[in-house]
């Protein structure tokens, strides 16, 4: 009894373990030989008697003597504030640094939502942007050579620097739906007309201007996140080391630190500060525009208008290609929202469009080189001619065909599809690189096991990824059921999708088309939209449980047998909880985790972040 009361002694007075203590039945059962008392060692194990190797009691015990009426549960203002201002606060105040640049105040808050709420899905579209641009300037890089070879660059020095600009284009536009239209020869003016040549440069310009750099804010918040991070974790290492208090802060904390490889990395690939900053670069300037023949010969072959040749918009400007939604919700998806987050979903679309204008560009290319000429010629420049023979120039005459949004599944190469799966392992890869040690860290802080803070990180985590996996899977049948509409009003261009396919009468005889989808048509509409809602709605919850757990953990409402019993993975049976072991008691047992989290997640941010910037910069070099 007097070993057991100067272990009692040692205890820090006023916790929860000394209120609980305080509640054995100690005076009836001295020598803990009665069996009114359950003591285990450090494994959970039995123990007959109270020695230096007793470590608590079966979580029986706990509901028995040290349950909610017994031991009432206490608030501890300064250990909430605390934890709050150290561990909460800064990492909420960083996310406001997350690339939004959305169109409306919703789609910010659900970005919000989806960033927290699933740090995979953020980082697969960061990896995404990272892996196209740097795609891009690899396949373009031979056509830069082409460009600047004598054969092209005597005849056409500024055509080099049209192929540079265009490219920034692309880069930059991978934040927007983004579409290539030749109505009226536009895309092909913009591609091979001389007089465009001021458009492209400004349009440039433009987007080199409005391009998000580093700012004061950026580089404070990222700093007090991760100083005030450090500062805790040393702060810990050396003065609370063992402490189960401590711990769990630490180990909450180590779930946000996905933040500063990732805003980094978007901050070092680079978005556009605004929503419109890329439509307006695109609509500032008057462009020229090839006239339809025929032309008169004392007239000149090229007119001024506002371009339509590369617009910001979901769809083609086709009145009856409206799509029907599926039970009232839109089945085009994540593909047509502007912003950093959604550009996971316009991975095939933006493949389209570059390669549609990689073509266009190629084909000008070689034919300036073998000394092709656009005719008839009305001007000194050779390549303006009118918009029939400027169209077969680039290679983009409409009597081959349409300039189509979605690509083929077939056509889909195979560097798409290897991109896909980088992205998804760098997303896997930061989600449960960050959310590992925080699991870690509070599964093997006694007591050992799944627990009530293990299992809520485990939830987190599988959570954010089957957000991740679920819009992923609903741009899939996004673009399944979008090929559908699209080869139907291939084959018939009047068709109106809005009205149900009927037998016409006379009088409806010139009416346009109607259209009736199919089962399967309308399962691949239903899956993309049922698919994406579910994956929003999951995430915007798995965004509250990640607030909401921290908070548990600094009120202390997870000081109760339930939770310290890790009855969540030990069982009623085979739970138990800690309560003889000071701080300096548990400190052995929490060196290794405390250690080996903590390395984890900080790898896990430099190796990240320096994939992100190694990608960002060979991506952007000769650009």
């Amino acid at each position: 009894m007097d070993f057991y009361n100067s272990v009692l002694a040692g205890l820090p007075e006023n916790t929860w373990n000394t209120r609980c203590i305080a509640q054995l039945p100690i005076a009836q059962d001295t020598n803990f030989t009665n069996g009114l008392i359950h003591l285990v060692d450090a494994n959970g194990r039995p123990m007959s008697s109270f020695t230096s190797d007793t470590w608590g009691v079966a979580i029986g015990d706990c509901y028995e003597y040290c349950n909610m009426a017994r031991v009432p549960y206490s608030f501890d203002f300064q250990v909430f504030a605390a934890a709050f201002t150290n561990f909460l606060l800064p990492w909420l105040a960083l996310t406001a640094q997350l690339p939004y640049e959305t169109s409306s105040p919703w789609d910010n808050l659900l970005s919000l939502c989806l960033s927290v709420g699933s740090p995979a899905l953020i980082t697969y579209s960061l990896a995404l942007t990272i892996l196209n641009r740097y795609s891009l300037r690899t396949r373009w890089h031979t056509l830069q050579q082409t460009a600047l070879s004598r054969a092209v660059h005597d005849k056409y020095s500024d055509f080099s620097v049209r192929i540079k600009a265009i490219q920034y284009l692309l880069q930059e536009a991978q934040q927007v739906p983004l579409r290539a239209s030749q109505e009226r020869g536009w895309l092909s003016s913009l591609i091979v007309g001389p007089k465009n040549q001021a458009w492209w440069r400004n349009v440039q310009r433009r987007l080199i201007r409005t391009r998000r750099g580093v700012t004061f804010s950026l580089v404070a918040q990222i700093l007090a996140a991760g100083i005030a991070w450090l500062f805790t974790v040393t702060s810990a290492f050396i003065e609370s080391r063992g402490d189960r208090v401590v711990a769990n802060q630490l180990s909450s904390g180590t779930l946000w630190l996905w933040l500063i490889p990732v805003i980094w990395g978007w901050v070092t690939v680079g978005t556009q500060i605004g929503s419109d900053t890329i439509d307006e670069a695109l609509r500032a300037d008057i462009a020229y525009r090839a006239k339809e023949p025929p032309i008169a010969s004392e007239s000149s072959v090229t007119e001024k208008g506002e371009q339509r040749g590369i617009m910001v918009r979901s769809v083609p400007p086709v009145t009856n290609l409206e799509l029907p939604g599926w039970m009232g919700a839109d089945i085009m998806g994540d593909e047509k929202h502007e912003g950093p987050i959604f550009n996971y979903a316009r991975v095939f679309t933006w493949w389209q469009l570059a390669r549609t204008i990689e073509l266009a560009l190629t084909t000008s290319v070689n034919s300036i080189a073998a000394g092709q000429t656009c005719k008839p010629s009305q001007e000194k420049e050779n390549l303006a001619g009118d918009s029939y023979t400027t169209a077969q120039y680039c290679g983009l005459d409409l009597s081959r065909g349409q300039i189509l949004a979605y690509p083929e599944w077939d056509e889909i190469t195979a560097n798409v599809w290897k991109r896909i799966a980088i992205a998804s392992f760098v997303a896997i890869f930061v989600q449960w690189g960050t959310t590992g040690p925080g699991i870690l860290i509070a599964y093997f802080t006694p007591t050992k096991g799944v627990g009530c803070r293990t299992a809520g990180y485990l939830v987190y985590g599988g959570l954010a990824t089957l957000v991740w996996i679920l819009l992923a899977a609903s741009m899939m049948f996004s673009h399944a059921a979008l090929l559908r509409y699209q080869r139907e009003h291939r084959l018939a261009p009047s068709m109106d999708f809005r009205r149900p396919s009927i037998t016409p009468t006379a009088e409806q005889s010139q009416a346009p088309q109607g259209y009736e989808r199919t089962k399967t048509h309308s399962l691949l509409c239903g899956l993309a939209v049922i698919t994406r809602l579910l994956g929003k709605t999951i995430a915007i919850g798995n965004t509250i449980w990640l607030v909401l757990t921290a908070l548990l953990e600094y009120t202390g409402v997870y000081d109760r047998c339930y939770c310290r019993g890790n009855q969540t993975g030990l069982g009623i049976d085979k739970g138990w909880l800690v309560l003889f072991k000071t701080e300096n008691d548990l400190s052995a047992m929490a060196t290794s985790p405390w250690a080996g989290g903590v390395a984890m997640s900080m790898l896990v941010c430099i190796g990240s972040y320096l994939f992100f910037w190694l990608g960002s910069r060979r991506s952007t070099r000769e650009t």
